[in-house]
């Protein structure tokens, strides 16, 4: 076999001296390149499942936030109807109330002017009749003087 080997030039010693090269390179490779290069890409990918994670999160709070929204939305909603109806509900109320002070008013106001035309009507009847009584008498006397003359 040496034979074989010393006939194709190899050199034992240098293909022992070239693995134990080549185990050092690998072994320095691993220590200062390989390893380094696996932190960095599993911090990257941790980095990378948190900024996931995170997005996943800030969906779940914007779907939250929405419906929330939503919920405030229609609270609001139903709290300015309930608002309008109590504010219609007043505002007829009020209205009621007026009309029917304005009536009471009117039919106040009717019953004074009814009777204060009747004072009136009694006064100009009165006056009327003074004015009667007196034009009677001076009718009257007109009479008896031209029946004394």
């Amino acid at each position: 076999m040496e034979a074989i080997i010393s006939a194709f030039g190899i050199d034992v010693h240098l293909i022992i001296v070239q693995i134990i090269n080549f185990t050092i390179l690998m072994a320095t490779l691993a220590y200062f390149l390989y390893t380094p290069v696996l932190n960095l890409l599993r911090d990257r990918e941790e980095k990378i499942a948190a900024g996931i994670r995170d997005a996943e999160a800030a969906a779940v709070a914007k779907a939250s936030a929405e419906t929330e929204k939503a919920a405030v939305l229609t609270e609001a909603h139903h709290a300015a109807a309930e608002v309008n109806a109590r504010a219609k509900v007043t505002a007829e109320v009020t209205a009621a109330e007026i009309v029917a002070a304005a009536e009471t008013a009117a039919h106040a106001a009717k019953a004074k002017a009814v009777v204060e035309a009747e004072q009136l009507k009694a006064a100009a009847i009165k006056a009327s009749e003074a004015e009667i009584a007196k034009t009677a008498i001076l009718a009257a006397e007109k009479i008896l003087r031209e029946k004394s003359a």
